[in-house]
C-alpha cells in the first residue's frame, strides 16, 4: 500500500476518533484535517480550499436563509399550527406526525430541504408543547434521510446507483423499485422512535430567557374585562369627528381609546387626528358599564371584550405593548401626565401602571408619576425605544410578539417563492444548488428577510466543518486508498454465498458511509456491488438496490450527513446521541432489507 494511502488511512481513524470522543470542536477538527492533508502533500493548496466552492456549502448556507425566511414571515408558524392540530393529544402523536410528514415530503425532495422546512415549525411545536426539541428533531433528521429511498428521485444517489446500473447493460431502476424496502424502513424508524427509541432521546429543556406571559401580565395589572371592540354604526355622531374634537366626550366617560382600525387595514395607534368612519372598529379601555353607556349615547356598537394576547396579535408588528420603569432621574417624577400631554407628545398610550404592589387603571391623565412606577405602554416599537432614550426610562419586557410569532403578509410570498424552487429541482430545470441559491436572493429582494438577518441565520461553523470535511474524501479517492477499502470488501465476501457477500459489502459499505457517502459514495461503491454480482452469478438489481440503502445511512453518525448536522446544534445533541439512535435504527433496516430481497430476489 503506497505511503499517501497508508497516511490517508490513518488520518480517517483518527478524524473518527477525536470527532467520537469530542477532544476538539468538530469545525476545528475539520480545519486540522484539511491543513494535515496539505502539510504532507497530499493535496494542493488550490484542491483542498477548492471543497469551500462546492455546491454543498452554498446549499446549506441558502437553506439557512430559506429556513430564515419562513419562520420570520410565520410560514412556520401555519406548519406548526398544522402540527398542533393534529398532534394535541401528546409526544406520541407529535413524533407520529412529524415522521409522517417529513416521510411523505422527502419521497420528492433533497433530505436538507425537507429538514429546513419543518426545523422552526418544530421547533415552534417543542416550545408551546412544552417539549425538549430534542425529542423530535433527531427523528425529523432520521426520517428525512431515509425518505429519500422511498422514489428513485428522492436523492442523487439513487440516480448515480441507476445509471451506473444501466451502464453495465441492466435495466434501470424505476420510480418506485425501493419503495416497498424504504416504506418497512420507515414504517420500523416510526416503531423505534414511538416506543424503545423515546427513553434515549433527551427531556433537557434548553435554557430560555424568561419572560412573562401576557395571561401573567393581564393578571398582574388586572386588565380582564378592561379592553372592548366597538364598531361605528351609520348613525354614529362621532363620523367624521378628529378623537381630538370628540376628547371632551371621551375623558367625561374616563374611557380610553387604544386604536382603531379601519375597514380593510391593520389596527393603528389611535392618534388625536384620528378621524373615524362608518364601520371603524375602536379598542377601547374602561370600566365596562361605562363604555357601554357611552356605546349607546353616540351610536357604537359593543363587539365583545379583547384579550390581552389577542390584542397583541391584532398588532401586526405596528405596534407593541412594554413594560418600563421610571427611574429617580427621569423628568417625568412627580409630573402627571395629563400635564406632560404624554399620548399626543409621546404617541404612547398607558393602559396601567404598578405603584409599591398596587395596580393604578383609573385617573391615569391625572396619576403623578413617583420613581420605581412600572408602566404598561402601548404604541409603535420605535415610539417606545424613543422614549426610553429620551426620558431616560428604562425598557423592562418587551411584550410585542416575537419574530415568528405572527403570520405577516410576506407569508404567502415566501411560500410562492419556496414552491417555484421546488419546481425547478423536481422538473430538473436547475440543480438544487442553483435553484437554492435562487429563492435565498429572491426572499431577501422580496423583503421578506432582511440582508442582516440573512447573514445571522447561517451556521458558519457548519460549513467550515462540511469545507474541512470534504478533503478527506477528495484524499482517499486521489491516494487510492478507498478503492484498497473497497478492494478489501470483496475479499471477505468471498466463499460466503451471494446473500452473504451481500451482507458484508452492505455493512462495510455502510461503515464507510459515514464519512463517504451519497452521490460519491454511490459513485465509488455501485461499480463494486455490481462486480460481484456478476462474479457469483447473481442478480445486480438487489446489490445496486443494497447498495443505494448503504451509503445513505450517515444517520448512524453527525459526520457527514447534512440532516443530522442541521438539528445537531438546536438539539443539543452529541455524537452518542446519534449512535445511540441511529444504530439500532440501522440494524433493524438491515436485517429486514436482506430478507426482503432474499425472499424477492431468492438470494441463496
Amino acid at each position: 500500500m503506497p505511503l499517501e494511502a497508508i497516511f490517508t488511512f490513518v488520518l480517517l481513524i483518527a478524524t473518527l476518533v477525536i470527532l467520537s470522543v469530542q477532544w476538539l470542536r468538530a469545525d476545528l477538527t475539520a480545519l486540522l484535517v484539511m491543513l494535515a492533508l496539505i502539510i504532507s502533500g497530499i493535496l494542493s493548496p488550490a484542491e483542498a480550499f477548492s471543497a469551500f466552492g462546492q455546491p454543498v456549502i452554498l446549499i446549506v448556507a441558502s437553506i439557512f436563509v430559506i429556513g430564515a425566511a419562513l419562520f420570520e414571515t410565520g410560514v412556520a408558524t401555519l406548519i406548526a399550527n398544522q402540527i398542533l392540530r393534529f398532534g394535541s393529544r401528546g409526544e406520541t402523536m407529535l413524533l407520529f406526525i412529524i415522521i409522517l410528514s417529513a416521510a411523505g415530503l422527502t419521497a420528492f425532495l433533497d433530505g436538507l430541504l425537507v429538514v429546513a422546512l419543518l426545523l422552526p415549525a418544530v421547533l415552534r411545536v417543542a416550545r408551546q408543547a412544552k417539549l425538549a426539541p430534542s425529542r423530535l428533531l433527531m427523528p425529523l433528521a432520521t426520517t428525512a434521510t431515509v425518505g429519500n429511498l422511498l422514489t428513485l428521485i428522492g436523492a442523487t444517489s439513487n440516480l448515480v446507483v441507476s445509471d451506473l446500473l444501466a451502464a453495465s447493460g441492466r435495466p434501470p431502476l424505476g420510480l418506485f423499485t425501493m419503495t416497498p424496502y424504504a416504506l418497512v424502513s420507515v414504517g420500523l424508524l416510526m416503531l423505534w422512535y414511538l416506543v424503545p427509541g423515546r427513553r434515549f432521546l433527551r427531556r433537557e429543556l434548553p435554557p430560555e430567557r424568561r419572560q412573562p406571559s401576557l395571561a401573567e401580565v393581564e393578571q398582574s395589572y388586572q386588565l380582564g374585562n378592561l379592553l372592548y371592540r366597538l364598531r361605528v354604526r351609520s348613525n354614529s355622531d362621532l363620523i367624521a369627528r378628529s378623537l381630538e374634537a370628540s376628547g371632551k366626550l371621551w375623558t367625561t366617560f374616563r374611557l380610553n381609546i387604544i386604536a382603531v382600525q379601519s375597514s380593510g387595514n391593520v389596527l393603528q395607534p389611535a392618534t388625536p387626528a384620528s378621524v373615524l368612519e362608518q364601520d371603524d372598529l375602536l379598542i377601547v379601555e374602561g370600566d365596562s358599564g361605562r363604555i357601554l353607556q357611552f356605546a349607546n349615547s353616540h351610536g357604537l356598537e359593543p363587539k365583545g371584550t379583547v384579550r390581552l394576547d389577542e390584542f397583541n396579535q391584532l398588532e401586526q408588528g405596528e405596534l407593541r405593548l412594554a413594560e418600563i420603569i421610571v427611574p429617580f432621574r427621569s423628568p417625568l417624577v412627580n409630573q402627571s401626565l395629563a400635564r406632560l400631554d404624554f399620548r399626543q407628545r409621546y404617541g404612547l398610550n398607558i393602559l396601567a401602571a404598578h405603584r409599591q404592589g398596587q395596580t393604578i387603571r383609573d385617573g391615569l391623565s391625572e396619576l403623578v408619576l413617583a420613581a420605581g412606577d412600572t408602566l404598561l405602554v402601548q404604541g409603535p416599537p420605535a415610539r417606545i425605544r424613543a422614549i426610553g432614550q429620551d426620558l431616560s426610562l428604562v425598557p423592562m419586557t418587551d411584550l410585542g410578539p416575537q419574530p415568528g410569532d405572527l403570520i405577516t403578509t410576506k407569508a404567502r410570498l415566501t411560500l410562492a417563492i419556496l414552491g417555484m424552487m421546488l419546481v425547478l429541482v423536481v422538473s430538473g430545470l436547475a440543480s438544487l444548488g442553483t435553484a437554492s441559491v435562487l429563492a435565498a436572493v429572491g426572499l431577501i429582494l422580496t423583503k421578506c428577510l432582511s440582508p442582516e438577518r440573512a447573514y445571522q441565520s447561517i451556521n458558519w461553523s457548519l460549513l467550515v466543518l462540511i469545507g474541512g470535511m470534504l478533503p478527506l474524501s477528495m484524499a482517499l479517492q486521489k491516494t487510492g486508498a478507498a478503492e484498497m477499502i473497497a478492494q478489501v470488501i470483496v475479499g471477505l465476501s468471498q466463499n460466503m454465498g451471494v446473500l452473504g457477500s451481500l451482507v458484508i459489502f452492505h455493512l462495510l459499505t455502510s461503515l464507510i458511509a459515514q464519512v463517504i457517502g451519497g452521490a460519491v459514495g454511490a459513485a465509488l461503491f455501485t461499480p463494486i456491488a455490481l462486480s460481484l454480482a456478476v462474479a457469483q452469478g447473481a442478480p445486480p438489481e438487489p446489490f445496486a438496490i443494497a447498495t443505494a440503502f448503504a451509503v445513505l445511512t450517515g444517520y448512524v453518525t453527525p459526520l457527514t450527513d447534512g440532516d443530522n448536522l442541521l438539528v445537531r446544534e438546536p438539539g443539543q445533541y452529541t455524537v452518542r446521541d446519534y449512535v445511540i439512535n441511529g444504530l439500532p435504527i440501522f440494524v433493524l433496516q438491515t436485517v429486514a432489507l436482506m430478507s426482503m430481497l432474499a425472499f424477492i430476489y431468492r438470494l441463496g
